[in-house]
């Protein structure tokens, strides 16, 4: 059964704020680059896709499902409601390296997270990889989201931001950036699993648009 975010919090209400860590006032910082330690990375195609370390998406889904808004598509109201509280409130937040983004997030609690499509760079997560090692101390490839390969990385291991980047295709995907709130800095939450948790439920709806 999947987590709801409320169970990273207290009474009910997620405790998470919108944010990316460093200076960034409040947009994603680039993907981390693949450790030297990985394994090899896979032949890239014929556009030289995969490239630096990043994984092949082998099964991708049509561009065309990241088509309209994040705002209008990537999450219904209820699941909006599911994961920040009924007071939930979104608006766009584009960016114009990454593409078209929203930001959700509670008055009542402060709880947030941004997610945009990454459309720009027509590189996936092998941008990522390329340009974003040097930036964070903490990156993991992670277990597959909605059977699409991920990473997450945070600047330190005591950083409260986490950003998680799903490749629907090898040109593009989704970045969410989420950061938890001061009670649940107290309680040692990982902003990790809050950003797993909201993109499972986003692919989830894109597979469906699909």
């Amino acid at each position: 059964m999947r987590r709801s975010l409320k169970l990273l919090a207290v009474g009910g209400v997620a405790l998470l704020a919108v944010g990316c860590g460093g200076e960034t006032d409040g947009q994603p910082a680039p993907a981390p680059a693949s450790p030297e330690t990985s394994a090899s990375a896979p032949a890239s195609g014929d556009d030289g896709l995969p490239h630096s370390g990043a994984p092949a998406v082998t099964n991708p889904l049509p561009e065309s499902v990241l088509s309209g808004h994040p705002c209008d598509e990537a999450l219904t109201e209820d699941q909006a409601k599911e994961l920040l509280g009924d007071a939930v409130q979104s608006k766009h937040e584009d960016m114009p390296e990454i593409g078209p983004g929203c930001n959700w997030s509670s008055p009542d609690s402060g709880a947030a997270f941004l997610l945009n499509y990454d459309t720009a760079s027509h590189e996936g997560l092998s941008d990522s990889y390329k340009n974003a090692q040097s930036q964070v101390e903490i990156f993991n490839e992670i277990e597959p989201v909605g059977g699409f390969p991920a990473i997450e990385y945070k600047r330190s291991q005591d950083d409260h931001t986490c950003t998680t980047i799903v490749g629907l295709a090898d040109e593009y995907g989704l970045v969410l950036t989420l950061t938890i709130g001061t009670q649940g800095e107290e309680q040692g939450d990982d902003p990790c699993d809050g950003g797993r948790i909201v993109l499972e439920e986003v692919v989830d709806n894109l597979k469906a648009k699909a």
